[in-house]
């Protein structure tokens, strides 16, 4: 009760009565602090955050991409994780080339301006001035992007690769 500044116990007890009716926590009678937090997941509140859309992405060969805002889709907290106060964005996925990661034609990506890609990421990325949507990985010392679909091969960069973004989430419009 002191911690939150109530002035009576009973109102912690009301609290603690309140959590455990929404299934938050679970009382244990009979012993001292017998209170069981059941899922920390649970305390994450539902709150949407608004993502800027910009534009599209190939998944395939890439292409010459200009940005363009198109309005915002509406993510559950939950689905970015740590990626909270970020620079995320969306981008609808066009395109077969990630289909083993389970990423297909007509698919939103939110990414991560902000993450640090590290190899097996799905990223947005700038080869050679163009745009596509890949998996990072490193072959022979050295950074390649690499389509989950056996009629691409690697792309190598012959002048520089820029990674935009690390996928966090794929959404997909059932019908």
């Amino acid at each position: 009760a002191s911690d939150f500044g109530f002035k009576s116990p009973k109102a912690a007890v009301d609290h603690v009565s309140a959590l455990e009716k929404k299934g938050r926590v679970r009382r244990h009678g009979g012993r001292s602090r017998g209170i069981e937090i059941l899922s920390r997941e649970k305390t994450i509140s539902n709150v949407a955050v608004a993502v800027p859309i910009l534009g599209n992405i190939p998944a395939g060969y890439p292409e010459g991409q200009t940005e363009h805002s198109s309005g915002t889709l509406a993510v559950d907290q939950s689905m970015i994780g740590k990626s909270i106060g970020h620079r995320l964005f969306a981008l609808k996925v066009s395109g077969d080339s990630m289909e083993g990661r389970g990423i297909y034609g007509g698919d939103w990506v939110v990414a991560d301006a902000d993450q640090t890609p590290c190899e097996g990421d799905v990223v947005v990325a700038l080869i050679d001035g163009q745009s596509t949507l890949k998996t990072l990985v490193k072959r022979k010392g050295r950074f390649v992007l690499k389509a989950e679909n056996l009629k691409y091969a690697d792309f190598i960069p012959i002048r520089e690769m820029m990674i935009q973004g690390v996928v966090k989430t794929v959404f997909r419009r059932v019908s």
